[in-house]
């Protein structure tokens, strides 16, 4: 009989930690793809899909403010990161309460792009792209999201 509650406690247990798991949020999905510019550069596209009620935020954020938009490139071959990156869609600006300041955020959709300089090819540009979403109660915490693109 005590072996049978152990089991039954033991069962209870496991399911609910995959149930906990599988209630993880995620209102901020990320695709990303390349563009050419010319021979010796391409465009890493990052375009998010935002859920009702939630944000996410700038490039430029002020200090003392929520985590920034950002790319990181590492591990590229044939590649480097020039220039800065460009919010194709432009970031709303008001006072966030959470905050208390001034803060760039997207609502719905963004589009930020990143220029990379080829150096011969093939090249490997690869990476990941930190950010951070809000609705009005909480924030999650900042989320890398990974991408890697062969240019050929």
């Amino acid at each position: 009989m005590m072996k049978r509650n152990i089991f039954a406690l033991m069962v209870l247990l496991i399911f609910g930690a995959i149930g906990v798991s599988a209630q993880v949020k995620e209102p901020v999905k990320w695709k990303f793809e390349i563009k050419e510019v010319n021979q010796y550069e391409i465009q890493v596209v990052a375009h998010a899909t935002i859920e009702d009620g939630w944000k996410t935020y700038g490039v430029n954020v002020p200090e003392g403010g929520p985590v920034a938009t950002e790319f990181t490139f590492e591990g590229m071959e044939n590649a480097k990161e020039i220039k800065k990156p460009v919010e194709v869609t432009k970031p709303t600006v008001k006072h966030d309460e959470v905050f208390d300041m001034e803060v760039p955020f997207f609502k719905h959709e963004a589009t930020i792009t990143h220029n990379v300089r080829i150096t011969k090819r093939p090249a490997t540009v690869k990476g990941y792209l930190t950010f951070m979403c809000c609705d009005n109660e909480t924030c999650l915490p900042p989320t890398d999201v990974e991408f890697e693109f062969q240019v050929k």
